[in-house]
């Protein structure tokens, strides 16, 4: 529990969402063999992603600390918006236009908004500690 309470918001916030997805998945995994493989794929891509930026995002808010600015802190939210319309727009792509359903976009928007609610509640809950 000490490990978890010396953790940034971001990282705790990847950490959650890393485990929810792996736990989405290991649920819906018995829908690999079916039609629904999307889901389980899904909960994986969208977890490493999500995940993946929230860890982008804590490196560059921890330069931003260094230096005593919020260059970058405008740089990762801006780049976590980019990241997130990029993915979604590709998943649409890929479903939608192109036929090949590897990936489901709406367990994409899920856990993206899980991670934002989670984000969320780690802020209100550690609101004047940091």
């Amino acid at each position: 529990m000490k490990f978890l309470k010396r953790l940034d918001s971001q990282l705790l916030t990847a950490l959650i969402v890393m485990v929810a997805s792996i736990i989405g998945f290991a649920a819906t995994s018995f829908l690999i063999n079916s039609v629904n493989k999307d889901i389980p794929f899904g909960f994986l891509l969208s977890g490493g992603v999500i995940a993946s930026i929230y860890f982008l995002s804590h490196y560059l808010l921890a330069i931003d600390k260094r230096r005593g600015s919020t260059t970058f802190s405008i740089i990762a939210i801006s780049l976590r918006l980019v990241l997130v319309m990029i993915a979604l727009i590709i998943l649409f792509l890929l479903n939608y236009k192109w036929d090949i359903n590897l990936f489901n976009v709406f367990v994409f928007i899920g856990v993206y908004t899980f991670a934002v609610i989670v984000f969320g509640l780690i802020n209100i809950f550690n609101k004047g500690k940091e």
